[in-house]
């Protein structure tokens, strides 16, 4: 009866320690995951900060975008009035030239004259 007893106390020092063990692999990985998530969370805060910075940058962006499309649009506009008096310009610009040339003659047919005086 004895050697039963014994038995029975082994059986029990046995299933103690099995279940001590488990309950330390338990706690072990329950240290490591809480451990792993805060790692996780200080990331994904850190990330959710960056993703903040970089939309904020994005609309700064978009903005300069809209701005400078507007002013390059601006810009074509006036290329186009200055492109269309250009072609209107030379017209009379082509009728001073002849004027000028008037004025040359003129000027010898008066310098004729003085001399004949």
């Amino acid at each position: 009866m004895e050697r039963t007893d014994r038995n029975e106390h082994a059986d029990a020092q046995k299933t103690k320690l099995i279940f001590f063990s488990l309950a330390a692999l338990v706690a072990v990985l329950l240290i490591w995951s809480v451990v792993v998530a805060g790692k996780a969370r200080s990331e994904r805060d850190a990330l959710k900060q960056e993703l903040d910075i970089v939309k904020s940058d994005n609309i700064k962006l978009e903005q300069m975008v809209k701005d400078l499309s507007q002013e390059n649009d601006t810009l074509k506009k006036k290329v186009q009035q200055l492109e269309a008096k250009a072609k209107a310009k030379p017209a009379p610009a082509a009728k001073k030239k002849p004027a000028a040339a008037k004025g040359k003659k003129s000027s010898k047919s008066s310098k004729s004259s003085k001399s004949r005086q």
